[in-house]
Parts: C-alpha cells; sequence; structure tokens
C-alpha cells in the first residue's frame, strides 16, 4: 500500500466590502452614461445594501436628460440654488450659508426653513 499526503486546496473567496461597492457604483455610472444618452432618460441607482456575496439596490430611469450631479466644489457661500427631491418644491429657492465636509447647509430665501442638504441634490440657478 501507498500512501499519498492529503492534497489541500484553498480557495480565496473574493467578498463585497465598502470599496468594492464604491467603485461598483462609479463604474455603473460611467456605463450607464451611453444608456442615458441613447434613451433620452436619467438613470439612477439607489442606495446599495450589500453583503459578501451580494449587492442589491433599485435603478430608476425617468425621462428627460439626465440631471449633472455638482458636488461641494461647484458652490460658494451665498449662492442660489434649487433642490431637486420628490418632496421639496422645485419653485422654492435657498441661498447657500455654509459648505461643510460633505454637506452644505442652506437657508430658504422667501421663508423659514434651514437644510443640510448633499450638493448632489442641489442645483444653480
Amino acid at each position: 500500500m501507498r500512501r499519498e499526503a492529503n492534497k489541500t486546496q484553498i480557495k480565496i473567496k473574493v467578498m463585497l466590502d465598502k470599496a468594492k461597492v464604491s467603485e461598483f457604483r462609479g463604474d455603473f455610472a460611467n456605463a450607464v452614461a451611453k444608456l442615458e444618452s441613447q434613451y433620452g432618460m436619467s438613470i439612477t441607482l439607489g442606495t446599495i445594501s450589500f453583503n459578501a456575496n451580494e449587492l442589491r439596490s433599485k435603478m430608476t430611469a425617468t425621462v428627460g436628460s439626465p440631471v449633472q450631479r455638482a458636488s461641494k466644489d461647484d458652490f460658494n457661500v451665498g449662492d442660489t440654488v434649487g433642490i431637486n427631491h420628490k418632496k421639496v418644491d422645485s419653485k422654492r429657492r435657498f441661498k447657500v450659508d455654509k459648505i461643510n465636509g460633505k454637506n452644505i447647509k442652506v437657508s430658504e430665501i422667501d421663508g423659514y426653513s434651514m437644510m443640510t442638504v448633499s450638493p448632489s441634490l442641489l442645483v444653480k440657478h
């Protein structure tokens, strides 16, 4: 009888982590740009939920030209802006009060509302 050494196979499992999901979101946006122009739609990816094996998200396609996502560098204190969100009336105008690390504080021009908003939701006027 001949004895053979046990061969062990090591499988390296590729797991999703926050960095990979962030990279996926960027790649998704680049890949969808062609579809947006081809079909005249704005396509957005919602919040991504993930575990080690899968990710889930809601994709929304809206007829109309794609909305340009702004960053905090596109705004200055005192700018007049609108908020592109389904719960905020598009006619309301806001003034930029303060630019924080991630968000921007705005106050309503003809009202009393003050909000902290992601720069991607703001539209210059």
